[in-house]
């Protein structure tokens, strides 16, 4: 069975004159009896073999509260509820009838492509946001490119509890009309007007059961958003509509322009479609009027933007001055242990203890110095980050995208981005300075740690053996078994000196 027999079938049966068709966005549902025998074994047979791209067919018999099955016999007064449940593909509404599509153009949230089935090539038609043609049940199924929303709620107040306001305008704003018209596309522009005109006022109200469309004043200006004269006005509501929303980027200028002017345009037996012309007319000559009288804002908003930027990137190119200068000092104070390898004791204990110290202390009083550094230009950095996003919010009411990227961001993004080059540049030379001190440290304590071992006595020496000699006994009672030379020459001395005691008598006078 191929798609276009079931969508045939379907056809013919909702031509019945006691079938019911209710189709919906993902199902069609089809309630009432089979016009005979075989059109009952044709469903049976297409619901085994269901083409695509259909995901699903149920035949139900509500009398019995299930479905119909092969072996049941068939009834001409029997109901039957067929439900064709259709493909989902992001962004597309497929609809078999005509009709089911019609309905749906109610809903708010509109899909970017809707099939038709039973439509004819002819009636295609496209707007900003929506496309609509007939329904190839062969062609690939495929999600439809995705446009940039037209959204009104931030210009327009809707109170309205089912939303009146609908949140995209580009389904609602044609571009090429149908070479053939069709019952789908009037619907399609009686309900565009409508919503065209809720994006051009300024709010929407519910009053007394009614939906009320108002433009602010003074006077105040409103019409019913069911009045037939809107739907007249979607010619000049799309071309209103193209101005305020796809003519610049000062939408909410022109916006509240138009609005304003829709109030003071309104007079006594005066069309709608009268009354939104005037009022478009004095806001297009109101808005030049405001483009030349904000056109030396604009230049002055200039000049003080770009006098900014120069001054943030001198800032930055400051910081990174800065760090450079932090740089040299903290040179200075690496040297400063080196210093101490030239007075005449460095290789003292002492000495190599005070300069392994100094060295560390140079390690540490550099790594926090360049540390805080860091740490100080990132908070100063981000603090003019958040002070020039506001400022700049100012400003970019008056000049474009492109504008503000070449004249504000490219060039202080430059700036930050070669403090961050040198800034890396001198971690490195930081990096490396602390490794060369904390390395002579290491060295100084090393050898410091050598010497203190070489100057302690050892203990496995003998002491030497002393011994009592008779013949001194009354001079030197302590003498060593291997005595010195200056021991040996003391003693002769006193040898000679008791001989010569020895020879003099005892009774000889004193000179």
């Amino acid at each position: 069975m191929k798609s276009a027999d079931l969508l045939a079938k379907a056809c013919e049966f909702r031509g019945n004159n006691l079938a019911v068709a209710d189709e919906r966005l993902d199902t069609l549902v089809l309630r009432g009896p089979f016009a005979s025998e075989i059109e009952q074994s044709i469903w049976l047979n297409l619901r085994r073999n269901l083409p695509a791209p259909f995901i699903a067919l149920g035949i139900y018999n509500p009398d019995i509260s299930g479905d119909l099955d092969d072996e049941d016999e068939f009834s001409s007064n029997q109901i039957y509820i067929i439900t064709i449940e259709k493909p989902k593909i992001q962004g597309v509404a497929y609809f078999i009838f005509e009709q089911g599509a019609i309905d749906f153009l109610q809903a708010v949230d509109m899909p970017h492509q809707i099939l038709i089935a039973d439509f004819v090539n002819d009636a295609a038609f496209s707007a900003r946001g929506l496309a609509v043609k007939k329904w190839d049940l062969n062609a690939h199924l495929m999600s439809p490119p995705i446009t940039d929303p037209i959204c009104p709620a931030k210009l327009v107040s809707d109170y309205v509890p089912s939303r009146e306001i609908v949140p995209d305008l580009a389904p609602w704003i044609g571009t090429a009309p149908p070479i053939q018209t069709s019952r789908f596309y009037e619907k399609w522009q009686a309900i565009a007007a409508r919503r065209l005109f809720g994006g051009l006022v300024s709010s929407a109200w519910l009053d007394d059961g009614h939906v009320w469309l108002q433009a602010s004043g003074p006077p105040m200006f409103r019409v019913r958003a069911d009045d037939p004269s809107i739907s007249n006005c979607w010619l000049t509501l799309t071309e209103i509509a193209n101005w305020v929303y796809l003519s610049g980027l000062d939408i909410e200028a022109r916006h509240r322009l138009f609005t304003s002017e829709l109030a003071r345009a309104d007079r006594s037996g005066q069309t709608l479609i009268e009354t939104l012309k005037r009022a478009w007319e004095a806001a297009d000559v109101a808005y030049a009027a405001h483009i030349q009288s904000s056109s030396r804002e604009t230049l002055k908003a200039l000049g003080d933007l770009r006098k900014t930027v120069i001054e943030e990137t001198q800032k930055v190119s400051q910081r990174a001055q800065d760090l450079t200068t932090g740089l040299w000092k903290d040179v200075a104070v690496t040297s400063a242990p080196f210093i101490l390898k030239l007075v005449p004791d460095a290789g003292k204990i002492a000495t190599l203890l005070i300069s392994g110290c100094f060295y560390f202390a140079a390690a540490a009083f550099i790594s926090v110095s360049f540390g805080l550094q860091w740490r100080i230009n990132r908070a100063f950095f981000d603090s003019q980050k958040v002070s020039r996003a506001r400022w700049f919010q100012t400003l970019y009411t008056y000049i474009s995208n492109r504008e503000r990227t070449e004249i504000a961001e490219e060039p202080i993004e430059q700036a930050l981005k070669n403090y961050r080059e040198t800034r890396n540049v001198l971690l490195i030379v930081y990096s490396f300075l602390v490794a060369v001190l904390i390395g002579f440290g290491l060295h100084d304590l090393n050898e410091r740690s050598k010497l203190v071992k070489e100057e302690q006595p050892t203990i496995t020496d003998k002491p030497s053996i002393v011994s009592i000699s008779p013949k001194s006994a009354d001079t030197s009672p302590l003498t060593s078994t291997a005595p010195s030379e200056a021991t040996k020459n003391l003693l002769a001395n006193k040898d000679r000196a008791r001989a010569v005691q020895s020879k003099v008598p005892n009774n000889a006078p004193l000179h």
